[in-house]
Parts: structure tokens; C-alpha cells; sequence
């Protein structure tokens, strides 16, 4: 007796662990947040239950050609947002009805996922096994949804590997560190306007910034192909802090660039901004600097080509934020 006690509290402890680690996941249309430590997985050659849109059993639409087609096809699995996400299909050969559900809900067992890269032509050049990836992920922090001829998908939830939580735990520290060096770095020198030796530090007009908003009412700018020209018929807007830049004026211009990083240019004597696209490709550069002289901020944001570069002029404050000190 005393055996068996011990091994039912071994299945129990075994199916307890199993439970908490894979759970069943239902993505729908809205889009869901992978939770903190955790992935969604879906694999080839493992069942997975779907829901498919009604247009999907109606012959004539594209849905139902890939569904019914040999192989079958159904997409799409979407991470991201709705603007700019990135979609996966499900390639597979047979399905299965759900009994007591909907008239839409099935069983499939993919034979590959494939993404934006995949090709009809792919049939004709490789073996069905070797197109597309056998698995996918949806990493902590991430969104997932699901849309075009799919209503809903089952995934599983298990826990990252003591190896990925050790990982994401040395880049949340290098985010972290990268923050409080953009933070340390967030400030506006006073530009000397004369020489000074480089090794001088500049003296500080705005030092532990964490948000600054300019205006400016005029501007010189040189757009790519063309030469310098002069606004002052519309208003400038600049909010800067260590993760973007956004410039707008009163004639519609919207333009974001991400902070990639920030240092003192020893030769201009500012302080420049490196600017660029969100996978850390600098494009741009902003350098800001305050004038004694003209009690103003000089700010020139220009491409690193030399192609684009705005002057502004007049340019002021009308609103700093300090970090907690």
C-alpha cells in the first residue's frame, strides 16, 4: 500500500508539473500578448485546432481553393500589429471535423509553416517536407492574431528553457544599461563658439533631461536632388527624448526617427543624437547645442549621405521634463 501511495504521488507531481508548463492557448482575430517567460508554439506533425471563416466552405473564393487543394492550405497566423504584421500559413494534407462543435472548426496536423518568403514555385522545386520551417514561436511580449481565412487557432504555452530565461535576462540588462547611458548622455551643451581644446568638457545649459519640445519658424533645408531652401511659412514642433525623435509642422510633415544613440561631438561642439530605423540602422543625426550669444538652440538634423539636412532657426524650448533625481 505504502508503494502505490508513493507512486500516485509521483503521477501526481509528474501530471501537475506537465499542466503548469503546456497549456492550450485559443488565438483569435484580436490580438493576444504572449505573457512575460513564456513562447506559444505551433509544430508539424502535432494536431492543432482551427477555426476557419465561413467564406472558407464557400466555393469559389481564394480561401477555399487553398483549403481544398493538394496540398491544403490555410492562413493566417499574424505577429505584430494590424499595420505591419508578419503572417504565416499552414500547409497540411487532411483534416478532421470536430464532432459537437460548429460547422467551421477542424483538426489539422501541418506538414510545414511557411511566411511571406513561399512560393507556389516551391511545389515544383523542393519536396513538401523540406519547404517552410516545422516550427514556429511567438517569443514573451509579443502579439499574436490570426486573420484572412482563420478565426481562431489552438497553441501551446510552455515555459522558455532555464537557458533562453538566462539569455532574455542578460538583454533586458543590456537594454536596461544602453537606457541609463542615453540618460546619462541626455543633456544640452553650451557651444563655446570659439576654439577650445578637445579634451575640454562643455559646460552644461540643460543637463538630466528626460523630454524636451522645440519650436522653430523657420527653417533651411536641402531635400535629396535638390538645393537649399527657405521656409518660414509654417511652424516647427521637435519632441525628443532617448527613445525617439518626432517632427511635425502646420503644413502636415510627420516624421519619427528612433534614438539609436547619444554622444558629445568634440568638433561641432553639440551634442548629437544618432538617429535612424528601429533595427538600430543610423540614417540620421541631430545636433543640438544652446548659443549665449543668441540665447537660442541651434538644431540641425541632417542624413548621414549629406543628401537631406534641416537648419532650424529661432528655435526654443516650451517644454523640458527633468529625470527623478
Amino acid at each position: 500500500m505504502k508503494r502505490l501511495s508513493i507512486i500516485f504521488v509521483l503521477v501526481f507531481i509528474y501530471f501537475s508539473v506537465f499542466a503548469q508548463i503546456n497549456k492550450t492557448i485559443i488565438v483569435t482575430t484580436s490580438p493576444k500578448t504572449v505573457p512575460k517567460n513564456k513562447k506559444w508554439i505551433i509544430e508539424a506533425g502535432k494536431s492543432t485546432r482551427v477555426q476557419v471563416r465561413k467564406g472558407t466552405l464557400n466555393s469559389g473564393t481564394l480561401c477555399n481553393a487553398l483549403f481544398l487543394s493538394h496540398p491544403r492550405m490555410v492562413s493566417n497566423i499574424n505577429q505584430g500589429n494590424y499595420s505591419s504584421a508578419e503572417s504565416y500559413m499552414l500547409i497540411f494534407k487532411e483534416l478532421e471535423k470536430v464532432p459537437y462543435t460548429n460547422d467551421y472548426t477542424y483538426d489539422l496536423v501541418p506538414i510545414s509553416i511557411v511566411d511571406k518568403d513561399f512560393s507556389f514555385d516551391d511545389f515544383k522545386n523542393y519536396k513538401l517536407d523540406d519547404i517552410g520551417e516545422k516550427r514556429i514561436e511567438f517569443k514573451a511580449g509579443e502579439n499574436v492574431f490570426v486573420g484572412n481565412c482563420l478565426l481562431s487557432i489552438e497553441m501551446t504555452e510552455i515555459d522558455i528553457s532555464q537557458a533562453e530565461l538566462a539569455e532574455l535576462k542578460k538583454k533586458e540588462k543590456e537594454i536596461l544599461d544602453e537606457k541609463e547611458r542615453k540618460l546619462s548622455n541626455f543633456y544640452i551643451p553650451i557651444n563655446p563658439e570659439k576654439y577650445v581644446d578637445p579634451d575640454v568638457k562643455p559646460k552644461i545649459y540643460d543637463n538630466k533631461l528626460k523630454n524636451i519640445v522645440f519650436t522653430s519658424s523657420s527653417v533651411m533645408y536641402k531635400s535629396p536632388g535638390k538645393g537649399y531652401s527657405f521656409d518660414n511659412s509654417s511652424n516647427w514642433t521637435l519632441n525628443l527624448n532617448i527613445n525617439e525623435l518626432s517632427i511635425q509642422n502646420s503644413n502636415g510633415i510627420n516624421k519619427i526617427y528612433t534614438v539609436i544613440s547619444i554622444e558629445y561631438d568634440k568638433q561641432m561642439k553639440c551634442q548629437k543624437f544618432n538617429l535612424g530605423s528601429s533595427n538600430n540602422t543610423i540614417t540620421h543625426k541631430l545636433l543640438i547645442s544652446w548659443s549665449n550669444n543668441s540665447k537660442q538652440y541651434n538644431l540641425i538634423l541632417s542624413s548621414l549621405d549629406n543628401s537631406e539636412e534641416f537648419q532650424f532657426q529661432e528655435v526654443k524650448s516650451i517644454n523640458k521634463q527633468y529625470q527623478n533625481l
